[in-house]
């Protein structure tokens, strides 16, 4: 039906739970592990069948978001936490376990969101696959094209989210439902050519100032996506960060030049 229909893109999810096992004369173990040999097979014939289908692999609440079903699929939905302050920390720290370029982080935007607000969810996005999402055809002229922003400043980033390595650094965060402090991550591109900084700080007395040493060579800001909040400068091979409100996120394309 796939193949007959044109479908490209299938979103697989998973709302229930397994429980304490599946029924197996040997034991529920085994049934878990026959029943996800299965689930295997299955997303092998689809690719023996299909081999362009993009397959989305739903439910990190299903414990789905583990190596061998990700080396099956192309890209995941990172967490229900959709609406809440807390996706930028979910984000960065998932580039743990999965890649950024699997990693489908949500902006979930609305039409009374301020500007800090806005940023704030789609800076988050920074972290994976941008998706966006939301009272959308709502937003006013201003704040679609703070999207717009956004989606040009991915668009230069690409490359270093799908190809890079990440640094994550986080202070003061405790309480990941009442968050505090801040977190940034720097994420380098293979090829050292360029860096992109994600940064967010949560509810805590600004101004926060973070100082973040940068790889050797001679760095320039190539792109910038924040508020008026938000001061950004490179200084002796070190990115001077400023927050001047409290829940705010920054984009920071970095470029190295010759030595």
């Amino acid at each position: 039906m796939l193949d007959e229909a044109g479908f490209g893109y299938l979103k697989i999810d998973y709302n229930e739970t397994l429980g304490i096992g599946v029924d197996h004369p040997d034991s529920l173990g085994e049934g878990v592990r026959q029943n996800v040999q299965g689930w295997y097979d299955f997303l092998g014939r689809l690719k023996r069948q299909i081999p362009e289908l993009v397959v989305e692999n739903c439910s990190s609440g299903g414990h789905r978001l583990e190596p061998s079903l990700m080396a099956r699929c192309e890209m995941a939905s990172f967490s229900d936490a959709h609406e809440t302050s807390n996706v930028p920390i979910l984000a960065a720290q998932l580039q743990r376990l999965i890649l950024p370029r699997q990693s489908q982080i949500w902006a979930v935007l609305h039409a009374d969101d301020s500007e800090d607000r806005l940023v704030y969810s789609l800076a988050a996005t920074f972290y994976g696959r941008m998706c966006i999402s939301g009272e959308v055809f709502d937003l006013s002229a201003a704040q679609m094209e703070t999207v717009r922003r956004s989606m040009d400043f991915y668009l230069k980033a690409t490359a270093t989210i799908k190809h890079g390595r990440s640094t994550l650094r986080d202070i003061g965060i405790a309480n990941r439902r009442h968050t505090q402090g801040w977190q940034y991550v720097l994420r380098v591109r293979d090829d050292g050519a360029q860096a992109l900084l994600t940064a967010h700080n949560f509810d805590a007395p600004a101004p926060q100032e973070l100082h973040i040493v940068l790889p050797a060579g001679r760095w320039r800001i190539a792109d910038r996506f924040h508020t008026d909040a938000v001061q950004a400068h490179i200084d002796n091979g070190a990115l001077q960060l400023r927050f001047s409100r409290s829940c705010n996120g920054a984009g920071l394309l970095l470029e190295r030049g010759e030595a």
